[in-house]
């Protein structure tokens, strides 16, 4: 990936790099699945709301925007999607509905190939990804006297869009699948996202519709694009053979309050979606972004249990945006590769806790029914929850550590 990175830089430097040289930068499609099985660890991903602050190892908070640009806060992120304008793609004047007529501005997509080319500079392993609304969607989504729009008691009942202004929409109807597979297809073939993110995508709920829709949409795509559903703490048993990707949000939420939930079903995901596969493991904190014990216990957990991405966030009862966050040191990618096996759920192998080897240390995951534990290293390691270093460390009950390898010297 070294050269990939050098040849972005390079084209980042010319004035006015044409479109064609920059979507040949990076490959695209072709080098997805390497991004995603060869990014480092801890791998943090972002769900549409961007990173705020810093937090210092003494536990102070400074704005990352006073420290960096906004694209390089984004690089920090192994995994990315958010809405299809993001980057920078524009519709041309006079058109409105972007569903309609997936068509973008030349000139707009230069420019969200330049900032693509910026994130892949920064991050040669970031998975960009754009989200595709089917089963609800702000009122300017679509004209008011659309067919796509649901108007039966459903449309009155939905809870979700009292609180988020939004409408339902008819994803059962062949004629709107077909558009939402043509606007998926037109954001990957723009060269700016390597797939499509479909949220609430719970495929026990009206399940022939949502079949119908994602086939269309695997077919639109094609093989090599990246589909990914936010399932929250269920699994994508009937989907999964279109699927790749996972995106579990919530953990710890009234809807979602299971580790034990979490682990089996990142372990399913790892087995059963298609490949390249990726878990997206978002847990929020219950009383504020400084309640480190929970980030560590959430990004541990993730560690041992999945090869995928992690997010410790705002809770969405907050009246700010849906999936804040901070950026700890914690996160700061220091294991490496993983070298040894996911953990077994129903065997743990540290007195009720589980722990995985990395290149360049090891994770210890304590689940909060648990008591505390000790681990015992034959040589230094560095805790990276407290710096302190030592051979034998103690994880408190609901925690999790990083403990890297120290050289004999230091």
């Amino acid at each position: 990936m070294q050269n990939l990175r050098i040849f972005v830089v390079a084209l980042l430097l010319i004035p006015g790099g044409n479109v064609a040289a920059l979507v040949a930068a990076d490959n695209g499609l072709d080098t997805v699945a390497a991004r995603i099985t060869e990014h480092g660890f801890p791998s943090i991903f972002e769900a549409w709301s961007a990173v705020e602050n810093l937090r210092e190892r003494n536990n102070s908070t400074v704005p990352l925007s006073s420290r960096e640009s906004h694209m390089a806060s984004e690089a920090r992120h192994d995994l990315y999607w958010g809405g299809w304008q993001q980057l920078g793609l524009r519709l041309p004047d006079g058109q409105k509905y972007a569903l309609l007529s997936p068509v973008f501005t030349p000139e707009s997509i230069q420019v969200a190939l330049r900032n693509r080319a910026t994130l892949l500079a920064a991050n040669p392993n970031i998975v960009i990804l754009g989200e595709v609304h089917y089963h609800a969607a702000q009122p300017n989504f679509l004209p008011p006297e659309s067919p796509f729009w649901i108007r039966d008691a459903d449309f009155e009942n939905n809870k979700l869009g009292k609180i988020y202004g939004t409408r339902l929409l008819a994803m059962g109807n062949p004629e709107f699948q077909d558009k939402l597979a043509a606007f998926c297809a037109a954001l990957v073939n723009s060269g700016v996202y390597d797939g499509c993110m479909l949220d609430g995508w719970h495929d026990d709920e009206d399940t022939s519709a949502r079949i119908g829709l994602i086939r269309k949409m695997r077919s639109a795509v094609g093989e090599k694009a990246i589909l990914l559903g936010n399932v929250n703490g269920r699994l994508p048993t009937r989907t999964a053979s279109y699927l790749n990707g996972m995106y579990m949000e919530g953990l710890y939420s009234r809807f979602f309050p299971d580790w034990h939930l979490a682990a089996a079903n990142l372990l399913w995901g790892e087995r059963n979606l298609r490949k390249p596969a990726l878990t997206a493991l978002e847990g929020w904190w219950t009383s504020g972004r400084d309640q480190y014990p929970l980030m560590r216990q959430v990004t541990t957990l993730s560690l041992v249990f999945s090869n995928g991405y992690v997010l410790f966030s705002d809770p969405n009862s907050l009246p700010t945006g849906d999936h804040l966050h901070d950026w700890y040191p914690f996160w700061d990618k220091s294991l490496g590769r993983p070298a040894g096996p996911l953990a077994t759920l129903d065997r743990p192998n540290l007195s009720g806790a589980y722990t995985r080897r990395f290149d360049k240390g090891e994770v210890v995951f304590n689940p909060p029914s648990n008591h505390p534990v000790t681990v015992h290293f034959d040589q230094p390691h560095r805790s990276a929850a407290t710096n302190a270093a030592g051979q034998s460390f103690t994880v408190a009950s609901g925690d999790g550590d990083l403990f890297l390898t120290m050289s004999p010297s230091k």
